[in-house]
């Protein structure tokens, strides 16, 4: 594991940096990450649900914005509605945003679902919609992109579950995402890495060479 420190070394890197905090941590685990957040300028918290309203009091007059993460398992029965009532009240807590980690498979059935809901429900809000970086193939991003469009996200999270090293085809499966980015979005790009640095500073390098235009808008969420 990286010393978290490490990230900040790369000036390039740093101001793109936001911590991902688990959903066990205690109270004590939380103040000390807002602490070293304020300190770092980190820009977005990504949290548990239930830890919105922990945490928010400590940043409400900062420039640091809360993403709880909701993760949409199925599609069946009321799990669009249930979610909505979850982010809503998210957002009564003070988050600024909702990360919604969605499985690839479900995601045009769920762009369809939220789109009706959109403006309403994420009024003045932000909208990430994370997927899994390994489950997307080169003729999948057309799709991708369209039910990002469908539903107004304000960024692509794109998570990679486990670190394969080469198997894993990380560079040619970001500069695929990079290649089909549609150059009229004023989406985000956000990336977890967890722990790998090193994979921060090949997206950055990827970006600067293939999407310079995406450089500002460019997030890496950190496990802390």
């Amino acid at each position: 594991m990286m010393d978290i420190k490490e990230i900040f070394d790369n000036q390039d890197i740093a101001g793109a940096v936001s911590w991902w905090l688990g959903a066990d941590g205690d109270g004590t685990d939380l103040a000390g990450a807002v602490e070293y957040a304020v300190e770092m300028h980190v820009p977005i918290l990504s949290v548990a649900p239930h830890d919105v309203p922990i945490v928010w009091p400590w940043v409400e007059n900062l420039d640091i914005k809360i993403y709880p993460r909701f993760e949409l398992e199925t599609m069946a029965g009321n799990a669009i509605s249930d979610l909505a009532v979850d982010i809503n009240s998210a957002f009564k807590c003070g988050a600024h945003g909702a990360q919604i980690l969605c499985k690839l498979n479900d995601l045009e059935r769920f762009a369809e679902s939220v789109s009706v809901v959109r403006n309403d429900l994420f009024f003045n809000k932000d909208l990430s919609i994370g997927l899994d970086l390994l489950e997307i193939w080169p003729l999948d991003w057309k799709s991708v992109f369209a039910a990002l469009k469908k539903v107004q996200a304000t960024s692509l999270l794109l998570i990679l579950s486990q670190d394969l090293q080469e198997k894993s085809d990380f560079t040619g499966r970001i500069y695929a995402a990079l290649e089909n980015w549609d150059t009229d979005s004023d989406m985000e790009l956000h990336v977890m890495l967890g722990t790998s640095f090193s994979r921060a500073e090949q997206v950055y390098r990827l970006v600067v060479a293939n999407r310079p235009d995406l450089v500002n808008k460019l997030k890496f969420f950190v496990s802390y």
